[in-house]
């Protein structure tokens, strides 16, 4: 082919321009794939996501009725705790206990949102409003409900050994009037600063769970928005 021909120019650059728009075509199929791929990746995260926050909602809801129900016997705790009489300390220390047996079992395993962001994926989410609400809620799960948790286990078993100089428990139900009472006026005696700790950190929880639910609710209704515009 002469190069210098008219005609054999004008074939010469069709040619390439076939090529390059079947190259530009073939780049925009294969993002459009990519595309499409992404987007279902996406959405699964999303909807895993969902699943999450509903389950930590019902999770800190019941961990809320706890420390309410908490809040109660501690109050008890004092209440009682203010009179000499013997069935009065007993139902005191009863209160105490069942704060101490209840507990808060719960574990707190990697959320899909901490797996999306250990992944890289967090960047599929372009909506940074979005991708910042799911952040800062898992980032307070993480940092403040279980570290809430950790503080009320610890402080729980620090309020155990101390009344455990005062009261038996393995003779609350004993027969024998006040058999359970070691030290009955160290007990009156002493002001339980570690008891009002744990009543501190009880109140501090309820605070966070309320916050946390609360967040967590707000989260879900703009995460169901997006899911159905994506």
């Amino acid at each position: 082919m002469d190069l210098f021909d008219p005609a054999g120019v004008r074939k010469f650059f069709t040619q390439i321009s076939l090529i390059l728009i079947s190259l530009l075509l073939a780049t925009r199929a294969e993002r459009c794939r990519e595309s499409g791929k992404d987007r279902e990746k996406l959405r699964e995260y999303l909807t895993a996501i969902q699943t999450d926050i509903k389950e930590e909602i019902e999770t800190d809801q019941m961990n809320l009725n706890d420390c309410n129900r908490d809040l109660k016997c501690l109050v008890q705790f004092f209440s009682k705790g203010n009179h000499a009489h013997t069935d009065s300390l007993l139902a005191a220390y009863s209160n105490f206990a069942e704060v101490y047996q209840r507990g808060v079992f719960r574990a707190f395993p990697p959320s899909t949102f901490d797996l999306m962001v250990q992944s890289g994926d967090a960047n599929l989410l372009k909506d940074l409003h979005l991708r910042n609400s799911l952040a800062s809620v898992f980032a307070f799960r993480q940092n403040v409900v279980r570290k809430d948790l950790q503080d009320f286990d610890l402080q729980t078993q620090v309020c155990a050994e101390k009344l455990g100089r005062f009261f038996d428990l393995s003779l609350m139900f004993a027969e024998g009037e006040g058999a359970f009472l070691l030290d009955k006026e160290g007990f009156l005696r002493d002001p339980h600063n570690e008891v009002f700790l744990l009543l501190r950190n009880v109140n501090l929880r309820a605070f966070h769970l309320e916050n946390a639910i609360e967040d967590l609710q707000g989260v879900q209704k703009e995460l169901d928005v997006y899911l159905k515009k994506l």
